[in-house]
């Protein structure tokens, strides 16, 4: 009988998005390798409830029938098994393809925009929580969606609050052209939520979560309660600005990068502020 070859995709312990980057670049590699995906985000990962739960299981269906009951039952036999675990660039496997295979000459966004149709599928609780709020607040209207970072983003983007008072002006030849459009707004900061309700008044939407100071720590650091819940804000905000039908963001964001990438959007249909 011919020997499972697995990969195992673990947690790197970092922000939601930058996790997914990395699952998804790895799903890409268990392709082309031609080995069997096992997504594990353990105890290390910041969404992780207990010591013993799989975090990514919490928010999406298994990628494969082959979970982690089946891995260890291969590891006793002395499976081909191997672990990632360390963050690699998409890039870098990208470099690894032939003509043969079916994603060459696709651009990183694209491929990650296939992965994602591919493999990621929300739990139906999760597509519901996503749906209802959409149904009730965003639905039948003209939608753009705007993604703005604050917080501990300016130890990353130090040109960040120069960054931030761009937005306005592209707000507003969008309004221009689509008077009756509504926001979206995606932030993690109060302070910036506050100075866009006072602006936009009822044409703002936003979703009930955490935020922080425009200059406090990253959200993804703050205390929860049930750090499921931190992991469904995030879903639930980049799902919802990917229904929308234009998008600005930070285009040094990774939640920025996933908005572009669970939708085929048209260029004219997304802007990213650098």
């Amino acid at each position: 009988m011919k020997q499972d070859k697995f990969l195992l995709i673990k947690t790197i312990g970092d922000g939601f998005w930058y996790d997914m980057h990395h699952t998804l670049s790895n799903l890409l590699l268990a392709e082309i390798t031609e080995r069997i995906p096992v997504i594990y985000w353990g105890s290390r990962s910041m969404y992780s409830t207990d010591e013993t739960s799989n975090a990514f299981e919490q928010f999406f269906l298994p990628v494969s029938k082959d979970g982690m009951d089946r891995l260890i039952e291969n590891i006793n036999r002395d499976a081909d098994i191997q672990v990632a675990d360390r963050y690699t660039d998409i890039e870098c496997i990208m470099c690894r393809m032939d003509k043969t295979c079916p994603y060459f000459g696709l651009n990183s966004r694209d491929i990650y925009r296939r992965m994602l149709k591919k493999y990621i599928r929300l739990r139906p609780e999760v597509e519901n929580e996503i749906n209802t709020f959409y149904a009730a607040n965003m639905e039948g209207k003209t939608m753009l969606a705007v993604h703005i970072r604050g917080s501990d983003k300016i130890l990353e983007v130090s040109h960040l609050h120069e960054l931030n008072k761009l937005y306005p002006t592209k707000i507003k030849t969008y309004l221009k052209e689509r008077p009756d459009a509504y926001i979206f707004l995606m932030t993690d900061c109060k302070d910036i939520l506050e100075e866009y309700k006072s602006v936009y008044d009822d044409k703002l939407i936003s979703t009930d979560c955490k935020r922080v100071l425009k200059n406090g720590g990253g959200v993804h650091f703050q205390e929860y309660c049930n750090n499921k819940l931190k992991g469904i804000e995030i879903i639930k905000d980049t799902w919802l600005a990917a229904k929308s039908d234009y998008f600005i963001g930070n285009g040094f964001s990774n939640v920025s990068r996933a908005v572009c990438e669970l939708k085929d959007w048209q260029n004219q249909e997304v802007t990213l502020l650098f």
